[in-house]
């Protein structure tokens, strides 16, 4: 099919039994949280790493500065290539920041970044890019 689509790449596909999936999901307690009052915030970081090291560990890293403000941890971005050490490559990592009873400050973030920094810095040996 995907040749006849003139296709040259592989292509994924999945089928599911939506019945099951939703009876499933109908017999399960959902919970609501309300739309945050607070603005959150975004930085964006990127670090020079060892190829051998996943993002699961930079995940990790980062759940231990500060759980209470770091919301959420996403890589949108790795770079391997020739402008690169031998053996390195670059992951560009965000983080969003958000406090459920106030406005964050810039220094507030800045503190916990700053952290964040240094623990990859120590632990990963990376630096920053």
């Amino acid at each position: 099919v995907a040749k006849a689509f003139g296709v040259d790449q592989p292509v994924y596909y999945a089928n599911f039994n939506w019945k099951v999936a939703l009876d499933v999901a109908l017999n399960q307690k959902m919970k609501f949280k309300g739309i945050a009052k607070y603005p959150a915030t975004r930085r964006d970081l990127a670090l020079l790493i060892d190829k051998g090291i996943s993002f699961s560990q930079i995940e990790k890293i980062a759940s231990k500065v500060d759980k209470k403000i770091l919301k959420a941890i996403d890589l949108f971005d790795v770079f391997e290539g020739d402008q690169l050490p031998e053996g390195k490559k670059s992951y560009a990592v965000s983080f969003v920041f958000q406090d459920e009873n106030k406005t964050l400050t810039d220094k507030e973030v800045d503190k916990v970044m700053n952290q964040l920094i240094d623990r990859c810095q120590k632990d990963l040996n990376a630096q920053l890019r």
